[in-house]
């Protein structure tokens, strides 16, 4: 299922999310959380490097929230930055079903939108879990999964 697909189908609040995420919930963005961002300033220099040393700003940034199913993530998530890390994912493991898929703002489940789905760059272990939980029939598969979406 192609992203645009699942914005019309499984996205609850569709595509803008601007209705799910106030000012002063933006406001409380980290500034690692923005350093997520996959692409660079005005010129194109990365953020966070020697030539461009300072945090995105939220414009820059361009934090929105959607709501997905969790059966849904297995098909939107297309890229990973980094793989699973036995420690942190036994860690997450032991986290109850609601704890899991809790919008953390100062650590969300966070990604990119790609031409055919998301490309994750937060809440690695989060997602992978979720997605063996429903899979194995230890998770709701309509459990909603908060993501904020980013440039």
């Amino acid at each position: 299922m192609a992203i645009a697909e699942a914005t019309q189908v499984d996205f609850a609040n569709g595509e803008s999310g601007a209705n799910l995420m106030d000012a002063d919930e933006l406001q409380q963005l980290p500034e690692q959380v923005l350093f997520r961002i996959h692409r660079g300033d005005a010129t194109g220099r990365a953020f966070g490097t020697p030539r461009n040393p300072r945090a995105p700003t939220l414009q820059e940034f361009n934090p929105r929230l959607i709501e997905v199913r969790a059966r849904d993530l297995a098909v939107l998530i297309v890229q990973r930055r980094h793989g699973i890390f036995p420690d942190q994912a036994s860690r997450i493991g032991q986290l109850d079903n609601d704890e899991i898929a809790q919008f953390r703002i100062e650590d969300p489940i966070s990604a990119v939108k790609v031409d055919d789905g998301l490309s994750l760059t937060g809440g690695h272990h989060r997602t992978h879990e979720m997605i063996q939980r429903v899979a194995a029939g230890k998770m709701s598969p309509d459990a909603v999964v908060r993501i904020l979406l980013h440039d």
